[in-house]
Parts: C-alpha cells; structure tokens; sequence
C-alpha cells in the first residue's frame, strides 16, 4: 500500500512539472518585451513590461500582447 502510494504521488509530481515548462527563460522573456517595448515606445510603461516577462515566463510561445495601450499580455488556451 505505501509502495503504491509513493509511486503515485511521484506520478503526480511529474504530471505536474511536465505541465509548467511552457515557459521561457527570465532573460529570454526579457528580450522578448524589450523588442515589444522598442517597437511600441508610447505604449510601454513599467509595469506592462513586468506583466510580459511574467506572461512569457508562465507561458512562453503562448503569450500574446492585447494591442491595448498600455499594453497588456495573456496567455493563448
């Protein structure tokens, strides 16, 4: 029973971390907004610039900026 139990809560462990690696890298989130940034100057404050690391972060490749300005970042379902 304890076997059982352990090897299932490994399980779940690796589900768990197999779904969060859709990320990307802080450095590579970064270049990302900063060539958002550069390309929308006017739109781009502090704190949507912190909102996309943190979106790229979560959610890599499905992160994807509203066109609002300032902008704003969501990840794609």
């Amino acid at each position: 029973m304890a076997r059982r139990l352990g090897i299932g809560t490994v399980l779940l462990s690796l589900v768990t971390l197999a779904s969060s690696c859709g990320g990307l890298s802080t450095e590579a989130s970064q270049q990302r907004c900063d060539q958002l940034r550069d390309a929308v100057p006017s739109c781009a404050t502090d704190e949507s610039y912190d909102a996309c690391v943190s979106c790229y972060e979560e959610c890599g490749d499905d992160c994807e900026p509203s066109g609002a300005c300032p902008q704003t970042f969501t990840c794609a379902e």
